[in-house]
């Protein structure tokens, strides 16, 4: 095993590689599971901890070996990995989870499984710290000990940042390969981010995501209960970033404007933090596949670029402002029409349109619905067991209008029939709503509005409710305007209000 001393140095400049990823098939990886991403000047690096090699990405797309070499295969034809420097052709990775841009135009890795951390530049691949067996000590080089290193973040600073799994640690190696402990109590972190003299946390085992800043240690969102035997469980929660939820996220990136963006593996999705809360970001329509198990997040630009363990290729999670060519800056909708489609609670109508004035149908809303409960619980299943004669089991809708209908918050007419073209009244959807808040009818409360007398008695208390809440606001002059179609845009609003009424209480 061979060891370089030569001092570190840390590379301070990236070039961004802006090829679609969506270009990139899965069998130019040799059916691997693709972990770390970093970019490299004109190309984009990638470990692989199923076939443990580094993976470079050329701009026209093609994929070639950057170091180590894939082994043999075992009984079940599994690439067997194994611990050895070398050449680039030559060397063997054990488990290569992390990349990092680090010493002289090289880069960092963590080999997961030899609990070291490797280096390779043009030449060969090299052992920078670690003794190649579990442990936890400080020192130079191989002196230094770990257990299961994971992620890394190259601090602007001009030291390396590694997550020290088993230990439940952060470590730290200077520019001289001198690795000391920085922070430790953590229950299993693994991604690690840099910036703006910050280091971000995905502690994986209590779910959670930290921020280290001038020796100051917070809580930036996520973390449950610890239930009672030792295990933290993971959920699937929106919301202000004190009651959000994760299940056991394990990438960071952080863009310019200071958006956070985390790759929640055990849920398979991205999640956004900024302004205090936490969305989950919809699926990208540029590739083919959703995230299953995400692990590292690279930005660029308007876009994610996302590894996946299941996937077996680089994503691509488009981050273009939403608009729609009917939606006018200054109309009072817009803003709810944004948010609603950027936490996925609707979508447009095709051709660039929204068609915000536009009735909603009993349909749409079951859908629109559905799609707002998974903000509070991002694994529930939609579906159920109502039927109706003019549902069939093949249409868009028919999983959310059966969950609503079992819940009693859609129910059918007289005749069997659930309608689902039909248009839903704003006292209607008031009703809905109400009933899938579960809200008891608020006491001692009276209807403000100037047409209360329009309102149906069955009504009066989902709208004494919504009221109350802020959850429907009145027209002109005071008017609910009861049995007036509820457009496409009052919904968006109607439901982001009610978003935010459960995230304040």
């Amino acid at each position: 095993m061979k060891h370089k001393t030569t001092p570190l140095v840390l590379l301070l400049t990236l070039t961004l590689f802006l090829t679609p990823a969506a270009a990139w098939s899965p069998s130019d990886f040799s059916g691997g599971a693709l972990s770390g991403l970093v970019a490299e000047e004109g190309a984009l690096l990638v470990s692989d901890t199923y076939n443990n090699v580094i993976w470079r990405i050329h701009p026209d797309g093609s994929v070639e070996r950057a170091a180590g070499q894939i082994g043999i295969a075992d009984v079940n034809g599994e690439p067997i990995g194994k611990y050895d420097d070398g050449t680039l052709a030559s060397a063997l990775f054990m488990e290569p989870w992390a990349v990092a841009p680090f010493l002289d135009n090289g880069y960092a890795v963590t080999d997961t499984d030899a609990h070291v951390v490797r280096w390779f530049d043009q030449e060969g691949v090299y052992t920078a710290a670690g003794s190649g067996k579990p442990g936890s000590a400080n020192g130079v080089g191989t002196e230094a000990a770990f257990n299961q290193p994971t992620g890394l973040a190259a601090g602007k600073d001009g030291r390396l940042y590694i997550a020290d799994t088993g230990n439940g640690a952060i470590r730290v190696m200077n520019a001289d390969g001198e690795v000391g402990t920085l922070l430790t109590g953590l229950v299993d972190p693994t991604g690690l981010c840099w910036h703006d003299d910050a280091l971000y946390i995905a502690e994986t085992g209590r779910n959670r995501i930290l921020r280290l800043k001038n020796g100051r240690q917070e809580v930036l969102a996520g973390g449950g209960e610890e239930e009672a035997d030792g295990h933290y469980p993971g959920a699937w929660v929106d919301g202000p970033a004190a009651v959000a939820r994760f299940d056991h996220p394990q990438g960071l990136a952080v863009a310019n404007d200071g958006t956070l963006y985390v790759a929640d593996t055990g849920n398979g999705a991205i999640r956004k933090l900024k302004d205090g809360r936490v969305t989950t970001l919809p699926t990208s329509e540029h590739t083919s596949q959703a995230p299953v198990r995400p692990r590292s997040i690279l930005v660029q630009g308007n876009r994610l670029l996302v590894t996946d363990l299941i996937a077996q290729n680089v994503l691509t999670v488009e981050l273009t402002p939403v608009t729609f060519t009917d939606v006018a800056p200054g109309a009072w909708y817009a803003q709810a029409v944004t948010a609603a489609v950027e936490r996925g609670i609707t979508v447009g109508t095709g051709g660039g349109s929204f068609s915000p004035d536009v009735p909603l149908t009993r349909a749409s809303f079951a859908v629109m619905l559905t799609r707002l409960h998974l903000h509070s619980d991002g694994n529930a299943v939609i579906g159920g067991e109502a039927a109706f004669p003019d549902v069939a089991d093949d249409t868009w809708y028919a999983p959310a209008v059966r969950w609503a209908a079992d819940r009693g918050i859609i129910t059918g007419y007289d005749t069997g029939a659930f309608g689902p073209e039909d248009t839903i009244t704003r006292e209607q959807l008031a009703a809905m709503l109400w009933r899938y808040a579960g809200s008891p009818a608020p006491a001692g409360s009276e209807l403000t509005c100037s047409d209360a007398d329009l309102v149906d008695a069955w009504a009066v208390d989902a709208l004494l409710w919504a009221q109350e809440n802020g959850v429907m606001q009145g027209g002109d002059g005071g008017r609910f305007d009861p049995k007036a179609n509820a457009s496409r845009a009052q919904v968006a609003q109607m439901l982001l209000n009610y978003l935010e009424m459960t995230w304040q209480s």
